[in-house]
């Protein structure tokens, strides 16, 4: 079984796998950066390039391990490794090849190694710093003595032939960045800041990865460039983020109501005991008690969760309160002129509470909507509890008086 397992591990390619798809999320992060004029391509000019629209074309190396130090981190990028002495190598070939690229050129190797303790990071850092390019060639040269890996000392022999102006020119354009391990959360910030809906990333993730996959597989299956400009991006990808503006209808749900202990001593429940549409010891007092904290709670849990806007929660009260507001002038239209002409409202009494019957069922019916979503009939009714509730809304014709503090 161990000869077995041995075999078939030395004809899987899990690691390379991983770091193809470190390259491509990589390609994604600047995808989803490009601006107007700007181009991005996947294993063009190099494994990631952008050319942007001032005519500067940066190059990326992205190089990614599989392999972790003992605290499960990956493994860092030693002063001596490989993927850093072959990228350098590449690039200084591109220089022979063309010296005018260390004009227009910059030079990006991404890395999820560490940095650790990288003796030419720390020389490149002080050289962005001081700018003696002598002090990194005397580093360049010690460490070409130093390795004892043949391709290492041939990568680092191939970078000193350039001279003293083009390695200072080149490595004033040389970026390393390490520890860029968490590649597709960095990918979905970047979804996030154009959809700006953090729940909505991951729907929206999904869908951009894999059709900018397809895009890719096909692209190169016909031998064209995998290439993408800004107005690319938004007519071939545009629709990934769809999903993150299309109208959904707001979440409902029964919520675990907690009645209070004097559900009569509630001022809508007064309310309602006022017009006669309940008695005392009525049993619907529980459900209307209900429908009101359901009500509140749904409006509540959209708010918190900024389902709805402020501006749409405000105009979905006035329009509540402006329903309610022409149906009673119209219920007790006849009773003011009563009032106006020296009729007193108790001599009215009985009319009064009659139209205020009339006033809350006309209100039933009301199916109120907030950010074009109906409440349904239930959640309505539970709203105009809770309005009376405050009060900012009553039934009787002299309901101010009765139930709003003064």
């Amino acid at each position: 079984m161990d000869s077995l397992t041995t075999i078939q591990e030395k004809h899987t390619a899990g690691d390379k796998v991983v770091a193809f798809d470190y390259q491509f999320y990589y390609f994604m992060c600047l995808a989803l950066d490009l601006r107007h004029g700007d181009k991005v391509g996947f294993e063009v000019k190099d494994d990631v390039h952008i050319d942007l629209k001032d005519g500067t074309t940066i190059l990326f190396q992205a190089k990614h391990t599989v392999s972790t130090k003992a605290d499960g981190t990956p493994e860092n990028l030693a002063t001596l490794d490989v993927d850093l002495w072959k990228t350098l190598n590449i690039w200084v070939d591109m220089v022979k090849a063309d010296q005018s690229i260390l004009q227009n050129h910059c030079f990006y190797l991404v890395t999820n190694k560490g940095e650790g303790n990288n003796e030419f990071i720390a020389s490149h850092i002080l050289f962005k710093t001081d700018n003696d390019v002598d002090k990194v060639i005397n580093l360049l040269k010690d460490l070409k003595d130093k390795t004892q890996n043949n391709e290492i000392k041939s990568c680092i022999k191939n970078v000193l032939s350039i001279g003293k102006k083009k390695i200072k020119l080149f490595f004033s354009k040389l970026y390393i960045e390490t520890s860029i391990d968490d590649i597709i959360d960095r990918v979905k910030i970047k979804i996030c800041e154009h959809c700006h809906q953090k729940d909505l990333t991951d729907a929206v993730f999904e869908s951009l990865s894999s059709n900018m996959n397809m895009a890719k597989y096909l692209d190169i299956k016909g031998r064209e460039k995998f290439e993408i400009t800004f107005e690319d991006f938004n007519n071939k990808f545009g629709k990934c983020f769809r999903v993150a503006f299309e109208k959904k209808p707001l979440p409902k749900r029964t919520y675990p109501i907690n009645l209070p202990d004097n559900l009569e001593e509630q001022t809508f429940v007064k309310q309602l005991l006022d017009i006669g549409e309940i008695t005392s010891g009525d049993s619907q007092i529980i459900e209307y008690t209900t429908q009101m904290l359901q009500a509140m709670n749904h409006l509540a849990d959209w708010t918190e969760k900024n389902l709805i806007l402020p501006t749409e929660m405000d105009e979905f009260q006035k329009e509540a309160i402006l329903k309610w507001r022409n149906e009673f002038k119209a219920k007790y239209r006849q009773i003011k002129r009563q009032i106006s002409s020296g009729s007193s409202i108790e001599d009215l009494e009985m009319d009064i509470q009659n139209l205020g019957v009339q006033l809350i069922d006309f209100l039933r019916k009301e199916n109120l909507a907030i950010a074009e979503d109906t409440l349904g009939i239930e959640l309505s009714n539970g709203h105009y509890y809770a309005l009376s509730d405050k009060p900012e809304i009553g039934w009787h014709y002299d309901w101010e008086q009765k139930y709003k503090p003064v």
